[in-house]
């Protein structure tokens, strides 16, 4: 097939068609001394059109969207040249590239996330009454979190072993593992946020000493490759079952 990248591919080459769209939603964040700003980015949209490539050479109608840079890193912005959008803005493009899909007759659109702040449930659940488009949402870290116990040691959510070696596996170059820290952070000062049942939008410059959470020492080439293997072949096969998937009225359970 090979139209699936919309990015590279020309009007009139685009397939009349798709089955499935996949829209990477990435940001612009510090992530630590040793990681670019564009990490997130760079990570869903490998990952996407990794998965589409895949996908659309079983035969599935899969096309990847080019990915969204920005994203809700308000609590963030302690840490210079992150960039946010709020929630009602993130959700306004996210409303009008969904509409951009309808317009064009795909029936279904699977919004890959690459960002721990963006919370997409409630504005799904909204919007799924707005659209003729079927709405999935996947965080990309939790395709396989048996292959994440296998393969990191380190605990951590943002510039960890787990990033950095993705980025050691896919940009090496924007990697400077001579720079980085332990991940080390300040711990909650409330027992019921020790405990997990107390929530707070965390001050990023406050819990963290240099943007990092989860230590990054640990990381490598070889754990990256076989983290983005692993989940590129879970996602691949979402969207080939996505795509040979008829919507009726029980979509997305099974009949009776």
């Amino acid at each position: 097939m090979g139209q699936w990248n919309l990015a590279e591919t020309t009007w009139g080459l685009a397939a009349e068609q798709y089955a499935v769209a996949v829209l990477p939603v990435g940001a612009t964040e510090a992530h630590g001394p040793h990681l670019p700003y564009a990490t997130d980015t760079l990570q869903c949209e490998a990952l996407a059109r990794r998965a589409c490539q895949l996908a659309d050479s079983r035969g599935a109608r899969v096309l990847c969207l080019p990915a969204l840079p920005y994203s809700v890193c308000e609590n963030g912005l302690g840490f210079r040249w992150t960039m946010s959008l709020r929630p009602s803005t993130l959700f306004r493009v996210v409303t009008d590239l969904v509409a951009s899909c309808e317009a064009h007759g795909i029936p279904k659109l699977l919004l890959l996330n690459g960002h721990g702040g963006n919370e997409f449930q409630p504005h799904l659940r909204e919007l799924c009454r707005q659209t003729s488009v079927q709405l999935m949402l996947v965080n990309w870290w939790q395709v396989d979190r048996e292959a994440h116990a296998r393969l990191f040691v380190a605990p951590g959510e943002h510039a960890d072993e787990m990033e950095t070696s993705l980025m050691l596996a896919l940009h090496p170059d924007l990697v400077h593992l001579d720079r980085a820290g332990n991940g080390a952070t300040r711990a909650p000062r409330f027992t019921a946020m020790q405990e997990g049942w107390a929530w707070v939008a965390r001050p990023w410059e406050r819990l963290t000493i240099d943007g990092t959470v989860g230590d990054p020492t640990h990381a490598t080439a070889a754990k990256g490759a076989a983290f983005l293997e692993a989940l590129t072949e879970k996602l691949a096969n979402l969207l080939v079952e996505l795509a040979n998937s008829l919507v009726d009225d029980w979509y997305p359970y099974q009949g009776r």
